[in-house]
């Protein structure tokens, strides 16, 4: 990943019309964190290599993360206040923990089976509980099935 807190000042271009006329030679310096700057009538923006682009958003995916963990963490110091017993101190370093050992966003490989939430099922209805039994479309293994 880049160091972000690198990105620069690069060209600047006072109106559309000036950027347009240069055409992609205006891109060229776009690049290794150089952030080309165009003014119009309507206002200014920024433009950036797509690689840079991406490590912005992930930093701001991570920021938005790291905020919601730390939300999480006050809510448990205000338990712990409020009730400073063994379970509030364990909750609290079991935050901290959690935190620490969150170096990327979270990922899931798979899910729960669907259950469903009550047992009147129509005898009419078909229900197909089991994943392996139910005929994917798109999977090239089925293909014959459905021709």
């Amino acid at each position: 990943m880049k160091d972000l807190t690198n990105l620069q000042n690069g060209r600047v271009f006072p109106s559309f019309e000036k950027f347009r006329i240069e055409g992609a030679k205006a891109l060229e310096s776009v690049k290794d964190g150089k952030i080309t700057t165009l003014q119009t009538k309507t206002g200014q923006y920024r433009i950036l290599e797509e690689s840079d682009f991406q490590n912005l958003l992930g930093l701001a995916r991570d920021v938005e993360r790291l905020r919601g963990g730390l939300r999480v963490l006050l809510r448990t110091a205000r338990v712990l206040q409020k009730h400073p017993d063994a379970e509030s101190i364990d909750l609290l370093v079991e935050t901290v923990t959690m935190l620490g050992n969150l170096p990327e966003l979270p990922t899931r490989d798979h899910f729960e089976p669907l259950q469903p939430e009550t047992d009147d099922i129509d005898l009419d209805d078909e229900v197909i509980l089991d994943p392996s039994l139910i005929r994917r479309p798109l999977d090239a293994s089925n293909t014959s099935e459905w021709e």
